[in-house]
């Protein structure tokens, strides 16, 4: 018979084709709204040019449990962009293109905390960026820890608290102490095109586009600093719309490198396709149960309305499902001999059933409430296995015979009423027929 191993196995090898890749390793993608800045905000001129009512993101890698983060990039068949419909604002005196370049003792004054940047980690050179509501250490950059705005107001800068921004940066200001050394990250290595002519202190643009970047850095990658391993990887400041499309590649615990990509036709070995790295998020269907499956959706939008139903859709089959929706050619049995090494007289009923007038055997009564007996056993042998199987293929009774006298009994009293087939299982031939309980 089709035992449940074998049916998983086949369903596991039809799915890989339809089924996006498990996407453990990357958990989520948080997009943090940081800090919106207000007119008090506006007026430091130390470095500024910051624009009343600009929005600070913070994205970070949610990562699993002993994973790390070993680099952001973009090649040839995934491009890396982050863009904004207004410039990002990069602090004119002390601003830096990675987190780990700021100056720790630079984040007190003004509006340098705002910067854009990118990063592995690190929000500057002594500390790690983690999301405000994990912060647990307070703020050394906000109101009065904030040395700039005295021409403007009293007690320091950004020391607005809209609701829109969650835990205010006086009280949280999402920096925690390194889990390592101080400045820049192990193995730390940029290749390719650089970041700098977007996010420079001197620099006025809008976009990060490049399909040759690398900013990596050494086995076993970054981890967070918390036991949540939420990783920042860019802080970007605008009064435009914000989207990123990023790549990221990913070391697990065991020393397995994946590489995560947010578009692209081509996947190269090691390569999983995540819609959770593009931003804003794409919504369809997340349920790989349903037709509807979109495996680079990053949010659910109720699309999901057909459940899969498994089964063979060629019709020449002798077990073609007229109720699937999802084929599976593993599963199409064509024959005695050509059943995909499957049991035939389970799959399709009808073989058994052909072959009951030539071996001969009969059940009696059929229909039947009780007890039943099946006759003309000689030629199956002295043991028997006689097996019970609902319309659906599920065994619902199994049992052996020893047919002495050409003859055994099975009682169908505990099954629901409808239609069975019982199979016959000798050391000298298999038959079937179908039965019927009421």
């Amino acid at each position: 018979m089709m035992r449940a191993s074998v049916i998983a196995v086949l369903l596991a090898s039809a799915l890989s084709g339809h089924r996006a890749i498990a996407q453990g390793e990357i958990e989520n993608v948080i997009v943090e709204t940081y800090y919106v800045s207000d007119a008090n905000d506006a007026t430091d001129v130390t470095g500024g040019g910051l624009t009343a009512g600009s929005v600070t993101y913070r994205v970070f890698l949610d990562l699993c449990q002993g994973c790390g983060l070993r680099a952001i990039y973009g090649d040839a068949n995934h491009v890396l962009s982050i863009t904004s419909t207004a410039p990002f604002f990069n602090h004119l005196d002390r601003g830096r293109s990675y987190g780990h370049q700021l100056n720790n003792s630079a984040l007190s004054e003004g509006t340098v905390p705002l910067d854009s940047y990118l990063s592995l980690g690190r929000g500057s050179t002594q500390r790690l960026g983690v999301p405000k509501e994990s912060d647990t250490d307070g703020s050394q950059v906000g109101g009065a820890n904030n040395d700039g705005g005295s021409e403007a107001v009293s007690g320091g800068l950004l020391v607005n608290s809209a609701p829109l921004m969650g835990p205010a940066i006086t009280t949280a200001d999402g920096l925690l102490p390194l889990n390592g050394a101080p400045g820049t990250p192990t193995g730390f290595l940029a290749a390719g095109d650089d970041p700098a002519t977007t996010f420079g202190d001197e620099t006025i643009a809008s976009a990060f586009v490049s399909s040759e970047c690398r900013i990596a850095c050494g086995s076993p990658g970054v981890t967070g600093a918390t036991a949540d391993n939420i990783v920042l990887v860019a802080q970007l400041t605008t009064t435009g719309e914000l989207a990123f499309l990023l790549n990221a590649e990913v070391e697990r615990p065991d020393g397995t490198v994946l590489r995560f990509v947010a578009t692209g036709d081509t996947l190269l070995p090691g390569e999983v396709l995540s819609g959770l790295l593009v931003y804003p998020p794409a919504c369809g269907c997340m349920d790989p149960d349903f037709l509807e499956y979109d495996p680079l959706a990053a949010c659910d939008d109720g699309s999901c309305l057909t459940p899969i139903v498994f089964g063979c859709l060629d019709s020449t089959a002798c077990n073609f499902s007229t109720t699937a929706n999802f084929n599976v050619p593993q599963l199409c049995c064509y024959g005695i001999n050509d059943c995909n090494g499957l049991d035939p007289y389970l799959v399709c009923p009808t073989i058994g059933v052909d072959e009951v007038a030539a071996d001969g055997f009969a059940v009696w009564p059929n229909p039947a409430h009780g007890p039943v007996r099946i006759m003309g056993l000689d030629r199956f042998g002295q043991d028997l296995s006689i097996i019970v199987s609902d319309q659906a293929g599920r065994v619902v009774l199994q049992q052996r015979a020893a047919a002495a006298d050409g003859s055994a009994g099975v009682d169908l009293s505990a099954l629901a009423d409808g239609i069975y087939l019982l199979s016959l299982h000798g050391e000298q031939g298999r038959a079937a027929t179908r039965v019927i309980k009421h």
